[in-house]
Formats: C-alpha cells, structure tokens, sequence
C-alpha cells in the first residue's frame, strides 16, 4: 500500500479537521466546568497523538527536510509535537495528569492549526473575517486561561469571547476590563496584530496590489 496516494492523503486532512474542531470544542466547554471533564481530555490526548502522527508523516515524506521547516504551518505542528511529547514524558513519571491550566495552554497550541483553515482560497471578504475571527478566537482563550479565577466577570469562554472581540474592534463599551498584567499585554498584542493587518490591507489597496 502506497500511503503517499491521494486517498490517504484526503484521508488525513479530513482528520486533520475533524480532530481540530475537537479539540476547539472541547476547549469552549471545559471553560464551563462540566462533569465530563476528564473525558474531554483523553478526546484530546487522542487529538494530538493523530497531529503527531500526521506532522511525522509530513516530514517523513518531504522531500527537502530543511523547506520543510520554513513552512509556518510546520513550525506550529512542531510546536505541537513537542508540548505533547512534554506533556506525555509529565504523565508518565508522575503518572497524573497535569493541572488544568497547562492542559489549556497545551489546548492553544493545538488551536493554532485553525490558522491553516487559511489555506482555503476564498474571496478577500472570507478570508478576512476567517483572520480576524481566528484572532480573536485565540485571544480570548489565552484571555480565559489568565483571567479566569481572578476577574469576576468573566467566568466561561463566551465572556472571554465577548471581551476580546470587543477590544479588538476598538469598540470597548468598558463592561468587562483585564484584571491581570498578561491579560493586559494579551489585549494590547492582539490590537496591534488586527491594527497591523488593516494597515497592511490599506497598503496593498493603496498599491494596487
């Protein structure tokens, strides 16, 4: 059997994104602290060990090794294979899991994948509100993982959610504030990055790019 066949290939990305949405999904719920919290996170080791899988076969199959982390998309699946490696090396000698807060560090890492729905070739209208929706979407899980247990108001992923696209927009009604330093530089990243992209987008209007 050739595993480097289209099939197969197909194959994996359909996985690819199915495991993907898993793992955002299982993130926005355990914000709510459900019973089945433990379950969700063996959804997740089960996750990553198929991104682990596809980010070996990916470099197994390139044929130049050094392009191949040039790629950003790599370099996140990189990032990925190593937080798991970590993460798995920390069960096995201490043979518990890890707390709940490093889980969900580990959990954005993996979402950083959502960055390859980019690939899709869209229109321009898409692809923007797919950028901007990943980045908010991102902020405001690290905004839950520093905020949460400190900042009254925001107590799940929908009050991160609201908070950060708020902020992000520059609308800012001023109902929900950052209580920590890192939420601080969080929100102040995440502006800069959306501010960053329209004047770049302005740029290459400008040009005629």
């Amino acid at each position: 059997m050739n595993l480097k066949n289209d099939n197969f290939k197909k194959i994996i990305e359909i996985l690819s994104l199915i495991f993907t949405f898993e793992i955002i999904i299982s993130f926005i719920l355990s914000t709510y602290n459900p019973p089945y919290q433990p379950l969700l996170i063996k959804l997740d080791y089960i996750s990553i060990m198929f991104f682990t899988f596809e980010f070996v076969y990916n470099f197994y199959y390139s044929e130049d090794k050094i392009k191949f982390f040039k790629d950003v998309y790599n370099i996140i699946d990189a990032i990925v294979v190593i937080a798991f490696i970590l993460y798995s090396l920390q069960i096995f000698y201490s043979k518990a899991f890890l707390g709940l807060r490093i889980i969900n560090l580990l959990r954005i890492l993996v979402l950083l994948r959502v960055i390859k729905l980019r690939r899709l070739e869209e229109n321009s209208a898409l692809m923007n509100f797919l950028t901007l929706l990943t980045i908010c979407f991102i902020s405001s899980c690290l905004i839950w993982i520093v905020e949460s247990g400190v900042n009254p108001k925001i107590n799940n992923f929908f009050d991160a959610f609201y908070f950060t696209t708020i902020s992000i927009t520059t609308v800012g009604y001023g109902d929900i504030t950052p209580k920590t330093d890192m939420g601080k530089l969080i929100i102040i990243f995440s502006v800069l990055i959306f501010i960053s992209g329209l004047l770049t987008s302005l740029q290459k209007a400008l040009k005629g790019d």
